[in-house]
C-alpha cells in the first residue's frame, strides 16, 4: 500500500455477500456493495488509529471496514430487535424523535464495538502489538464508551418499550 495512493481491495464475507473497500485517505472512506456506495468519513479509525504508523493505520482500517462488513448480520439483528420492541410503544413527536436518535446512536456504537471486535478476534496477537509499541490514549474511551453506549442503550431502550 503506497501512502496518498488508494488500495481498493475486494473481499467477500463469511456469509457470502462481495464488497470492495477503499481507504482512500485520513479523510474518506468508501464500502462499495455492488452498485450501492457508503461513503463515510473515518470517526473511530481517526481515533483509534492516531500515532500509528501508516502501514499499521491503513492495515487496521481496512480490517475495521471488513470488520463492519463481517458484522452485518448482528448490527441488522440489533437493529431489528429496537425497532421491533420500540415501535409499537406511543410517544409524542418529541417522544419519537428521542427515541430515533438514542436508537441510532446505540445502533452505530453496537456495530462500531463489533467491527473493531473483529479486529481483535481475527489477530489478537497483532493488535495488542501494534498498539503495544504505538500506545493510543483514546483506545480506553473508545473501548469504554461504546460499551457504555452499544449495552447501556440497548438495554435502556428494550427496558422502556
Amino acid at each position: 500500500m503506497l501512502e496518498g495512493q488508494p488500495v481498493s481491495l475486494r473481499v467477500r464475507s463469511w456469509y457470502g455477500l462481495r464488497a470492495e473497500l477503499d481507504v482512500e485517505d485520513r479523510l474518506w472512506h468508501l464500502v462499495r456493495i455492488g452498485r450501492v456506495r457508503l461513503d463515510h468519513p473515518p470517526v473511530v479509525n481517526t481515533f483509534l488509529r492516531a500515532g500509528l504508523r501508516e502501514a499499521d493505520r491503513l492495515r487496521l482500517s481496512y480490517l475495521h471496514e471488513l470488520g463492519h462488513l463481517q458484522t452485518l448480520p448482528i448490527a441488522l439483528g440489533h437493529a431489528m430487535a429496537l425497532l421491533w420492541v420500540g415501535c409499537r410503544r406511543r410517544r409524542s413527536l418529541p417522544g419519537w424523535v428521542g427515541w430515533i436518535l438514542a436508537v441510532l446512536l446505540a445502533h452505530e456504537a453496537t456495530w462500531e464495538l463489533a467491527s473493531e471486535s473483529y479486529i481483535v478476534l481475527a489477530g489478537r496477537e497483532a493488535y495488542r502489538e501494534t498498539y503495544r509499541r504505538h500506545p493510543n490514549p483514546f483506545s480506553p474511551f473508545f473501548w469504554a464508551g461504546m460499551a457504555l453506549l452499544s449495552f447501556g442503550l440497548t438495554a435502556g431502550l428494550i427496558r422502556r418499550s
